[in-house]
């Protein structure tokens, strides 16, 4: 059973670690990004961790047995819409729909406050297919199509 914890229980240096971890397979793919994701994975780490009563509130980590397997982060500053943010799984844990528990965590929590609607992006590329999937289990649906530099990304949108 997988449990959330807040950004407290842990030390600086977690987020970096699982994205450097879960997006192994897309630095392999793309190792001219190797240095611009680390840095900003450094700099997502760096910030939850240094403020955790603004940023690092909107930080939860999937636990089990105590030991994270991933987190997710979220944005409640654009109400009426909320963005989720990250939603990071190990891939030793993937595909055994924890990404989906912390999405509908995410939800549960943005229609608790009355938001009206949650966007997302995610990669067009074929390494975010199981994202793309995942979210459209969650009731998300394709808004637009935003081009970038190495492919294109995918806006989502859910009505609540």
């Amino acid at each position: 059973m997988v449990d959330f914890k807040t950004i407290d229980k842990f030390k600086p240096g977690l987020i970096h670690s699982l994205l450097k971890i879960s997006y192994a397979g897309f630095i392999e793919r793309f190792p001219d990004e190797k240095e611009k994701s680390y840095t900003q994975w450094e700099q997502e780490d760096h910030n939850a961790f240094n403020y955790p009563l603004t940023i690092g509130k909107y930080v939860l980590f999937a636990c089990m047995n105590n030991l994270p397997i991933g987190y997710c982060s979220w944005d409640d500053r654009q109400y009426p819409v909320g963005i989720i943010g990250q939603n990071c799984i190990l891939p030793q844990y993937q595909r055994r729909g924890y990404g989906r528990i912390q999405i509908e965590l995410i939800i549960k929590m943005f229609r608790d406050k009355n938001f009206r609607e949650i966007r997302v992006i995610t990669g067009e590329h074929d390494f975010f297919i199981p994202a793309q999937k995942m979210y459209q289990k969650c009731g998300f649906q394709e808004r637009r199509r935003i081009n970038g530099d190495l492919f294109n990304l995918i806006e989502l949108y859910k009505l609540i």
